[in-house]
């Protein structure tokens, strides 16, 4: 009986929660070559919904490799190369060498690659390889341009506002002051301008009662949490990040974090780096409240 392993990928920049249509249809392509190519045959599905192919920190194609490198897969069928892999060094690394010493038979519909053919590869498969490589490259730098212009116009787009703060119902990339959360923002802000720990506001806040950003965000629908221990609480790192959030003042700030690749982790930039947006939207406090929160930080 051969052991078949389908993969389906779709990239994080679609941004679907639920499984994607790409996926669904990528399954059913891959369900029908099968069963038109195949007699007896065990199958194994495995997919990533939602991650960039420029790297393998993808939880199902980890999946997949693993039982392969143990000897628990004959073939392995793809809808193209692109869904297994953009890099195309590594790419290259598996076709050429990795599979064929672990007794993989690959599969790739859309580039018409069998590796049982006898197929070596040639100058097509590379040059396609390459391809991918080149595109996914090409599309950062696109995406990247474009939310630089958006940040111009003042646009808010990342997903989750920060505490204190909600989306205009009018305009989802325009923020707008959720009261009851930035009451509590201002408050933790004077506290810590009268020289009061982060830690010491957390806890203030606890034995008061006062809601967690976590259960607005539950009232609201947003999330689905349950509390460890019997309840939400405040934390240290909660209260410190926002004393340090620039949002506050009416400001947008990007291009803190950036990657040396597509798809690799992110690194914090130095601060002089950071772009700065002043005056996008309503401040909850003032400059100069924030600023001395910052001056007394740096003392401590």
């Amino acid at each position: 009986m051969l052991r078949i392993a389908i993969y389906m990928r779709l990239s994080k920049e679609d941004g679907c929660r639920e499984e994607s249509g790409s996926i669904r249809m990528q399954r059913h392509l891959l369900w029908q070559y099968v069963e038109e190519n195949f007699d007896n045959y065990r199958l194994w599905e495995f997919s990533d919904d939602g991650f960039t192919g420029t790297n393998f920190c993808r939880p199902g194609v980890g999946e997949m490799l693993k039982l392969a490198e143990k000897g628990e897969l004959d073939c392995i069928v793809i809808k193209d190369f692109s869904r297994f892999s953009r890099d195309y060094l590594a790419l290259g690394e598996y076709i050429e060498r990795i599979f064929p010493s672990w007794g993989i038979r690959l599969i790739s519909i859309g580039d018409g690659y069998d590796s049982a053919a006898g197929q070596i590869g040639g100058i097509d498969i590379p040059f396609r390889n390459l391809m991918y490589h080149l595109y996914s490259k090409d599309l950062s730098v696109k995406v990247k341009a474009s939310l630089a212009v958006r940040r111009e116009k003042g646009w808010y787009i990342s997903g989750n506002c920060p505490f204190g703060y909600e989306k205009a119902p009018d305009n989802r990339h325009m923020l707008v002051i959720a009261e009851e959360e930035a009451e509590i923002v201002r408050r933790i802000f004077h506290m810590a301008a009268e020289g009061t720990r982060p830690a010491d506001i957390a806890r203030i806040l606890n034995k008061e009662g006062v809601k967690t950003p976590v259960e607005f965000l539950i009232e609201k629908g947003k999330v689905q949490r349950k509390p460890k221990g019997g309840k939400f609480l405040w934390q240290r790192a909660v209260v410190a990040r926002i004393l340090k959030n620039e949002t506050y003042v009416g400001s947008i700030v990007c291009r803190k974090y950036s990657r040396e690749q597509p798809g690799g982790r992110n690194r914090q930039r130095p601060e002089e780096e950071w772009c700065i947006y002043p005056q996008r939207h309503a401040p909850v406090i003032g400059r100069e409240l924030f600023e001395a929160v910052q001056k007394n930080r740096g003392k401590k």
